[in-house]
């Protein structure tokens, strides 16, 4: 499998700017290429055992933001070191479906 294999089929994703992440989603690496500071929000609708993948891969920093519902327990939001990497996952889900309630994410790998 080659690198644009991967590419081509969403599983790495590069990005600059700001991003939000959706239940679309699932499983993707998203490759930062940026070299000023962003910010990835997560989005509240997201359900139990989401995952997906982060790569610092240029020399600015990126930064997590929960929307309103959703609780970072691991309290780690950035990865500022190039070719740092990290992930979240989606631990529970309490409520019902969007607004009406609540995730809890866990941050791991290199985010401080």
């Amino acid at each position: 499998m080659s690198y644009n294999y991967a590419t081509d089929r969403g599983l790495i994703v590069p990005f600059t700017g700001n991003l939000t992440i959706t239940r679309n989603d699932e499983g993707k690496i998203f490759r930062c290429d940026d070299t000023s500071n962003v910010t990835v929000t997560i989005a509240n609708d997201l359900h139990t055992g989401f995952n997906c993948g982060f790569v610092m891969y240029n020399t600015g920093t990126v930064t997590l933001a929960a929307s309103p519902h959703v609780v970072n327990q691991s309290g780690k939001t950035a990865l500022s070191t190039r070719y740092s990497t990290g992930s979240i996952m989606v631990l529970n889900r309490t409520g019902g479906q969007g607004i009406y309630g609540d995730i809890e994410i866990l941050v791991g790998g290199d985010f401080a």
